[in-house]
């Protein structure tokens, strides 16, 4: 790994977030909901960093403090459509029949229909907050987790240790648990990685639309929604989350791109 450049820029934009995340307090000068209306819309300075907004709460601030809701939700959420896909695939995958038919029904259909769209009724219906947002995010999200496994998992089933397994009486949970889920670790281990920057963007998304972490917490997206009506006095309110996001995102994608060509042998001939 050491000789991919990409994976190493991206490690470093992560280590980033990470210590943003672990050391907010001791970055940001300022608490993210101090307000100091004196200083309201003032431009980077040495005492802000990326400026004020409307309330003259500190930018930078809030975006340091941000990034903690963003990487936690975004963690409960591919958490959460993890477990959701993950368990379904076995199941499809190594059952079969109707079984099999039914899951692939339920999956497509999900996957038939617009993520944001469903996210939004789901979160509506459960209610505006940060972890809603995440379990929203989740049940539109695993479908691609179940296609993929289901595929690994019926390629696996058939191999002679299984099959000398179940000769000798194993049960299918056993099965499942000693032999088919160890061989899975590594396709799930990249399809998590890869999946934690969708779910960035797509609870910051729910942020901005105002579904998210509620004011006053310093949610990228809701920042991003603030400054859009002074984004021509004052850009850096909408400039600096963005920034914050992309950076987050490509750090995630180069990581995950990296894992990938460390644990699938077929990348790395």
């Amino acid at each position: 790994m050491l000789k991919n450049p990409m994976f190493l820029i991206g490690s470093i934009m992560f280590l980033v977030v990470i210590l943003a995340v672990i050391f907010a307090p001791l970055i940001a000068p300022h608490g993210y909901t101090e307000q100091h209306y004196d200083d309201a819309l003032t431009g980077p300075c040495s005492e802000y960093p990326w400026g004020t907004d409307q309330y003259g709460r500190c930018i930078f601030c809030r975006v340091i403090y941000g990034s903690r809701i963003a990487l936690s939700v975004g963690l409960v959420a591919v958490i959460i459509e993890t477990v959701i896909g993950v368990t379904l695939g076995v199941i499809s995958g190594y059952y079969g029949k109707k079984i099999d038919k039914f899951i692939q029904f339920v999956t497509d259909a999900t996957w038939a229909i617009p993520p944001i769209i469903l996210a939004l009724a789901i979160v509506l219906m459960l209610g505006s907050s940060a972890m809603n947002v995440a379990i929203g995010v989740a049940v539109v999200s695993w479908a691609q987790f179940t296609k993929i496994t289901r595929t690994k998992v019926m390629a696996i089933k058939n191999l002679p240790y299984i099959e000398a397994a179940k000769i000798y009486g194993e049960s299918d949970l056993s099965i499942i648990l000693r032999y088919i889920l160890p061989n899975l670790v590594s396709t799930i281990i990249v399809l998590a990685t890869l999946a934690m920057p969708s779910a960035i963007l797509s609870t910051t998304s729910m942020g901005f639309l105002g579904l998210g972490a509620q004011q006053p917490m310093p949610d990228w997206g809701w920042i991003l929604q603030d400054g859009i009506q002074y984004i021509r006095k004052a850009p850096w309110i909408s400039m600096a989350p963005g920034l914050a996001i992309v950076w987050t995102v490509l750090g995630f994608n180069l990581v995950g791109e990296g894992v990938k060509e460390l644990l699938d042998p077929r990348v790395r001939v």
